[in-house]
């Protein structure tokens, strides 16, 4: 379990997922047809050669009032009204066929204790917000029927995108000639999401396939692999993670993701213990008056304000 410091320190890694107890229904996002039905879908998705998207969620049970207050902090109300509404995402889930299961309904049951374990109560006995914190549920199936990817909370635009055709990229792969190299470029995507989305032991289970699927590095996907899985390592081997992003570094004098692993070796000092060096790091990419990029500017942003956090806590 984090401390609250480490929590400050690696606030750049986390995507917050929100609070709440509720979700939004996915008729809000008017595509064009969610099934309510897993045996409809998978009959629909045998007969299309289409995958399946299963968007699980949770119906609001309280009063009006109540749900007025708190659904702009919802992760279900926020994925329904901004990530599913959006125009992109309606284009691409055309080449999905999509289903939503209310996760308290009984015919839903089933296929909820099969497919996403834990997520429902052992108990006969309802436990209204039980499993809030893992809602929304997403999993992802081929045309048969198996089950290829999952993963669970709100995912913010961007990220679902890239969650989208990665999973195509995934299914592609499946006996393919190549289909090995297919899939650890996939892997090394949802891996990268799931690090983004703080999903630490989902990341680093799809990034460690990455490096199995591909050791000799034919994709030349294995070095962000290994760095997102140096990132997930920081807080149990900090030293050890030092070490290795300033090898990368060295190595990489051309990544586009130098400032970002500038930021993380910084982080990774001041858990090992050298506060100066990682305040100096900080202060360096804080200093960047001219991002490349938009990635690089949230870097440089992510830098200030845990410099700052750093210089009230010394």
């Amino acid at each position: 379990m984090r401390s609250p410091l480490r929590r400050s320190v690696l606030i750049a890694i986390a995507v917050c997922l929100g609070i709440g107890f509720m979700a939004g229904h996915p008729a809000f996002c008017q595509l064009d047809l969610w099934y309510e039905n897993w045996e409809m879908a998978s009959t629909q998705a045998k007969d299309s050669g289409k995958p399946i998207y299963v968007y699980i969620w949770e119906y609001p049970r309280m009063s009006p009032d109540t749900w007025a207050r708190i659904k702009q902090n919802n992760p279900c109300y926020r994925m329904s009204q901004s990530t599913l509404s959006d125009k992109q995402i309606k284009g691409m889930l055309r080449d999905y066929v999509i289903c939503a299961l209310e996760v308290h309904l009984p015919p839903n049951r089933q296929f909820i204790h099969k497919h996403a374990p834990g997520l429902l109560p052992d108990a006969d006995q309802e436990q209204i917000g039980f499993s809030a914190y893992r809602l929304p549920f997403h999993l992802f199936f081929d045309k048969s029927g198996k089950n290829v990817f999952q993963i669970y909370g709100y995912i913010p635009t961007q990220w679902f995108v890239q969650t989208l055709e990665a999973v195509q990229l995934l299914i592609k792969g499946q006996g393919a000639e190549n289909g090995q190299l297919e899939q650890a470029r996939a892997y090394a995507r949802l891996g990268h999401i799931c690090l983004e989305l703080e999903l630490y032991e989902e990341a680093k289970k799809h990034l460690e396939r990455v490096l199995e699927l591909d050791p000799s590095n034919k994709t030349g996907v294995k070095a962000d692999a290994e760095l997102d899985l140096t990132i997930i390592s920081i807080p149990d081997t900090p030293t050890k993670a030092s070490r290795a992003l300033e090898s990368y570094l060295n190595d990489h004098p051309n990544s586009t993701r130098r400032t970002e692993v500038r930021y993380f070796w910084a982080v990774a000092q001041y858990l090992a213990g050298d506060h100066s060096g990682a305040t100096r790091i900080l202060e360096q990419i804080a200093g960047i008056r001219k991002p490349g990029s938009e990635q690089e500017k949230r870097w440089i942003e992510h830098a200030a304000v845990l410099l700052q956090q750093l210089r009230v806590q010394q």
